[in-house]
């Protein structure tokens, strides 16, 4: 029998698959011509990937896979949506840039990738864990030691306020709504390729507090390295100047000790 994760996370494949070819990204000359999709911040906060092992969940297209593989990691890019990985996988064969592409669920990922060097995911995935703790747990054991977490997202205070007007905002959505999924009532929650219809495919998602995901990484054994909040007035569309006063992202590193903390009696 299914479990509920598993149930949901298929049911939100169908919905994926259904929109994956309006999530094109950028087009494979922008690679060719040695361009990243990545934020100068995610670089600042990983550094050298050179040789290095880089996972990056959730990864749709696969443009930030192609951008680590780029600057010469060993990248490798898992999606629940297969299609989405064939558009990745057309992507890196278009650009000449060697990077493994696998359609995969986060939670139950390939037994091969272990030991890894960075786990990476951005702009859209916590919302998609239903069982954050457990979550947290996969990651952790997946990375070698010294090894880190990077999580750019979007912030859960975004998740919950609605756009109504210049300096008008509405609460659509519970900030503590946790494993409950969101009710969908703001379409500029929904994922790009769902938005604007009049019947969207339908998505199970999660908010989750940001001091939640914090613990969920420490409680899982890594160590907090980095953690900011940062605001991007452009998904506020419409709220005016009121939009830089307010978190539209985080991000976080939480690191893999290289020893075995010590208990003491």
């Amino acid at each position: 029998m299914a479990s509920s994760i598993q149930r949901i996370t298929e049911a939100n494949r169908t919905s994926w698959n259904l929109i994956a070819p309006m999530r094109r990204g950028e087009p494979a000359d922008f690679f060719r011509n040695g361009g990243l999709a990545l934020e100068q911040f995610e670089l600042d906060l990983v550094g050298d990937v050179k040789d290095k092992r880089v996972l990056h969940l959730a990864c749709s297209c696969g443009d930030q896979v192609l951008s680590w593989a780029t600057l010469g990691a060993t990248a490798i890019g898992i999606d629940i949506s297969d299609v989405a990985i064939e558009m990745a996988e057309r992507k890196a064969t278009e650009t000449g840039i060697a990077a493994e592409f696998r359609q995969a669920d986060m939670f139950d990922l390939p037994v091969d990738l272990v030991k890894l060097d960075l786990i990476y995911l951005s702009w859209g995935a916590v919302c998609w864990v239903p069982d954050l703790n457990e979550f947290a747990r996969i990651l952790a054991e997946r990375l070698r030691p010294g090894g880190s977490v990077l999580m750019c997202d979007h912030h859960p205070i975004w998740e919950v306020l609605a756009v109504r007007g210049d300096n008008q905002l509405a609460v659509a959505g519970d900030y503590f709504g946790r494993s409950t999924p969101r009710a969908d009532t703001d379409d500029a929650k929904r994922p790009v390729g769902a938005r604007g219809q009049t019947k969207p495919p339908p998505f199970s998602a999660f908010v989750w507090p940001a001091s939640d995901v914090v613990m969920a990484l420490i409680n899982a054994g890594l160590q907090l390295t980095a953690f900011f909040e940062a605001p991007a007035p452009e998904i506020y569309d419409g709220l005016g100047v009121s939009a830089s006063q307010l978190p539209a992202y985080y991000a976080i590193k939480a690191t893999k000790p290289t020893q075995t903390p010590i208990v003491s009696d």
